[in-house]
This record gives C-alpha cells, structure tokens and sequence, in this order.
C-alpha cells in the first residue's frame, strides 16, 4: 500500500497521506513519499496549487512512535529518518506553487510540523492541533522550532512547544496556525 497518494486534476495536485489505521504516522517510508510526491509536483509545470490531507479520522499524529523507538538507538538509522523529515518537510516549504493543508481530526507534533511547512491551512473545528514532543520528552526535528515563532510569534510558540498543548481549530485559528475565517465544520 502506497503511504502517499499523489492526485492531479485540473491543474490541482491533491497529496493524501494514506495510512488511516495509523491516524497517518510518519515513518520512513512516508516522509520519503511525501518528498517524492512534492519532487513529481514541482516538475510538472501544469500543477498550479498543492492541497494535502490526511485519510481516515486525522490529517497526520506525527512520528510513528513504534518506528522511532526501533530505531533510537541506531544512530544511522535516526539521523537518516530525521533528514529525510527535513527533506519533506522543506520540500514543501519550498514548492514553486502554493500549498494548502486541510486539516481535520488530529494534527499533533511532526504532523503540526508538516502544517507549518504549508504556505496556507484551514482547520475543521473539532481538529486538535498541538506540538506534542514535550509530552514525549524529544525536541521538534522537523522545523517545528524554528517555523512555529516565525507563524505565530515567540511567546505562543514556546508555549505550544514547552507544554506540549494541543488547541482546536478556532483557537488554532486565534494563534494564526490556521487561516482567520477558514474555520469550517467538517474539512473532510
């Protein structure tokens, strides 16, 4: 099963991560199509908007835990996937068109951070958005520290990254997480 599904209608590329079971956890194998996806896009020029979303009950719940903890201790192993979440991550970042993430459902930490990696977002009420490492004990490796206070300013950033709080889509939409009127029932 494909864990990155790449649409493209009408000159819109949708990008669906596909792993619902899964709430759409990152591992390896995901971030790596995230990133091919986002290369396949920025070489088709008839591709003039990006809009990525999660399948099934949440947009993204971050790094698969179970995936990161077999590999923490190989140090290879984790400096690759980190890279590799970068590499996705600033790839979207730095599409050649604008990229819109739909969100719904939950959208915590490395899923936050894939976020705010997109130039715009809108947010379903009832979606949980929050930067949840300190709750893990780990430190945002996917750009979160340093693109959360350039979003939404310094003091609402250090409070999402220190306690690892979790907001809904109105109040995301207060922090300027999410487009201000975008706000809508159901994103899916």
């Amino acid at each position: 099963m494909e864990k990155v599904i790449l649409k493209k209608k009408d000159r819109v590329a949708t990008i669906l991560l596909n792993r619902p079971d899964a709430y759409n956890l990152l591992d390896y194998d995901t971030v790596k199509q995230l990133e091919e996806a986002t290369m396949e896009v920025e070489r088709d020029e008839s591709i003039k908007v990006v809009v990525i979303k999660g399948q099934g009950k949440s947009f993204c719940t971050g790094a698969d835990l179970k995936y990161f903890l077999s590999i923490k201790e190989d140090s290879r192993k984790l400096a690759r996937f980190i890279d590799q979440i970068n590499r996705a991550f600033n790839s979207l970042e730095n599409l050649r068109v604008p990229v819109l993430a739909v969100v719904h459902g939950h959208c915590l930490a490395g899923g936050c951070e894939m976020l705010i990696s997109c130039d715009l977002a809108i947010a379903a009420t009832d979606a949980v958005i929050g930067d949840q490492h300190a709750n893990f004990g780990l430190i945002p490796g996917g750009g979160g520290t340093q693109r959360l206070p350039r979003l939404i300013g310094l003091q609402r950033a250090k409070e999402l990254l220190y306690a690892g709080k979790w907001l809904s889509g109105a109040e995301a939409e207060r922090y300027g997480l999410v487009l201000k009127g975008a706000i809508v029932k159901s994103c899916v």
